[in-house]
């Protein structure tokens, strides 16, 4: 049945990657790559890393995109033990974006490859065992000196029906800052083996030049699930980095 559903997902993201990719001749596009990456810490014990590269294609409207990234998270998979164990995972995707003068819309669909698997694993974010994903983002860009800038991420991964989802926003400090908050909430697993964690916090971006922006968040973050005897709170930080060549 699991192979009939991943041969059914791969004919199904084909027909997306040929319906994308068909353009008029007059219409042609140049493919922009972007690199990204994160690392956090928790003061429960857990590490999360993740790498990734995004290719879109300019212009404004609707065009096809290709996702590509790889994470690990180094966690406890029994809370009340003092053993450790490290879960990876790379997960590739396809879809469709949409961009305006000031917003923008994507959804896209793909497969995550995971090594170590544990559908409940507190904190994996693309899900905790191989299956099919689902994702979705949206932006807005305002104008003006204090130009609030809003974004939202999501992400489903099927097999382990695991959730993620970040919001932020951000206001202009100064000449090539900006400084806001993030709200995110994630969760899922089944078979009695579930996760959900909630944070939040202050965010700081620095752009180093038009091409490298770093960000810096940190906050209050909370966990539990059928793994845990109680809720456990505890403090995170985390930095990222963009870079477009």
């Amino acid at each position: 049945m699991k192979n009939r559903k991943h041969r059914n997902f791969f004919l199904a993201l084909t027909a997306l990657t040929a319906f994308a990719a068909f353009k008029p001749a007059a219409a042609q596009y140049a493919l922009h790559p972007s690199f990204y990456g994160s690392g956090e810490v928790g003061t429960r014990h857990s590490q999360f890393y993740l790498l990734g590269m995004y290719v879109g294609v300019g212009g404004l409207g609707w065009s096809p995109y290709f996702n590509v990234n790889g994470y690990a998270l180094h966690y406890r998979p029994i809370p009340t033990l003092t053993e450790t164990s490290t879960l990876s995972a790379v997960a590739p995707t396809v879809g469709l974006a949409y961009a305006s003068r000031a917003n923008g819309v994507s959804f896209g669909a793909g497969y995550t490859f995971v090594h170590n698997e544990n559908p409940g694993a507190p904190g994996a974010e693309g899900g905790g065992s191989s299956g099919v994903s689902a994702s979705f983002g949206a932006y807005h860009n305002a104008t003006g000196r204090r130009a609030l800038r809003t974004q939202l991420l999501s992400s489903y991964n099927f097999d382990s029906q695991y959730i993620w989802a970040r919001a932020r926003g951000s206001i202009p400090f100064g000449a090539a800052s900006r400084i806001g908050a993030e709200v995110v909430g994630q969760g899922g697993g089944k078979d009695n083996n579930t996760s959900n964690s909630w944070q939040a916090g202050p965010t700081f971006e620095y752009a180093w030049t038009r091409r490298l922006r770093t960000t810096v968040a940190g906050g209050w973050k909370s966990v539990g699930g059928s793994l845990f005897s109680d809720r456990e709170n505890a403090g995170y930080v985390k930095l990222e980095f963009s870079f477009s060549p």
